[in-house]
């Protein structure tokens, strides 16, 4: 074993991990259930975990049961104006103009008749990105009692109701430093679902390749691998389960279904695993270096190139640290 891995392991400190133990998750039918009972709710987990994947199956999930499906994505300077009502430019006509925003215009649509027995689902991609309560305005009011509680908007004095077939689904990355922004008046309003790291899915996903025969390591010892890793960012009281790696992120970015080689693997964790947690990690070199080493830490931190080989060597002793699998 090179030198470098042996020193790794030394200073990594492992602690025993379980992989039996299974993370609390939400499946796409779980969120079609909450959704069919007409329960606004945000889908909130790590980055790569699935979020978009499960918003995008939603509609085909509903199937009949659909009415309409709009979804926007929601931003730093995300207003009030642009979701409710605002004053905008009169492009036509010079000067300045009254104008309905999106979700007023969704909710409108939804009362009608042809939409009455369908559920309205309105998307809101990185929903704590926006200030919400600013963005919201008579929404947070409206999501209470809906269909029966009525309230003037604030600049054209519009009577605004949400219609009771119309729901709110929100998706939240709580690596995001604005998860503060949203308010316990908000938090109240939402049932909040879960999508964390999955080593099913992964397996899934990578079993549909295989690995390549002169691969070092197998499937197993990837997924091992990932759940490990993953158990030392949760456990670490700098970092938790809400800086943990998604299994989007180990995997190929094409869709061939060729097997994963030694350099896809390289590739993933050069491109994706390393910048990920260096992002999480910051100036701190000794949070990476407890999850990567102190070898594959200074690489990172001063530019040095990381072949192929250093990361299936990186792999090797993170699958042989202290594991109950059985």
């Amino acid at each position: 074993m090179p030198n470098y891995v042996e020193e790794f392991l030394q200073h990594a400190a492992y602690e025993e991990v379980d992989l039996r133990d299974k993370v609390a998750n939400t499946t796409i039918d779980q969120v079609v259930e909450v959704v069919l009972k007409k329960q606004d709710c945000i889908l909130y987990g790590p980055p790569g975990t699935s979020k978009t994947y499960m918003i995008d199956n939603l509609s085909e999930k509903l199937s009949d049961k659909l009415g309409l499906f709009e979804k926007i994505q929601f931003h730093a300077n995300y207003s009030y104006e642009e979701f409710i009502e605002g004053i905008v430019p009169d492009v036509d006509k010079g000067g300045f103009k009254f104008e309905t925003g999106v979700f007023y215009n969704f909710c409108q649509k939804a009362s009608e008749e042809q939409y009455q027995d369908k559920i309205c689902v309105f998307v809101i991609d990185e929903i704590n990105r926006a200030n919400v309560t600013a963005v919201f305005g008579e929404v947070m009011n409206l999501m209470e009692d809906k269909g029966r509680r009525k309230l003037k908007t604030a600049k054209q004095q519009l009577d605004f109701c949400i219609p009771s077939n119309v729901v709110i689904v929100g998706t939240m990355n709580t690596a995001d430093k604005t998860l503060a922004k949203l308010d316990f008046a908000l938090r109240r309003r939402f049932r909040f679902l879960p999508v964390y790291p999955s080593s099913d899915i992964l397996h899934t996903i990578i079993s549909a390749s295989s690995f390549s025969e002169s691969l070092e390591i197998s499937i197993k010892d990837y997924i091992d691998c990932f759940n490990i890793l993953n158990a030392k960012i949760t456990r670490h009281p700098l970092l938790g389960k809400d800086l943990t790696l998604g299994h989007v992120l180990w995997i190929k970015k094409d869709t061939s279904l060729e097997p994963y080689t030694k350099e896809d693997i390289g590739r993933i964790f050069r491109e994706t695993i390393f910048p990920q947690l260096e992002s999480y990690c910051g100036s701190n070199r000794d949070v990476l270096g407890s999850l990567l080493g102190p070898k594959l830490r200074d690489k990172i931190i001063f530019g040095f190139e990381i072949s192929d080989d250093d990361v299936i060597e990186f792999l090797s002793g993170l699958k042989n640290s202290k594991v109950v699998n059985s």
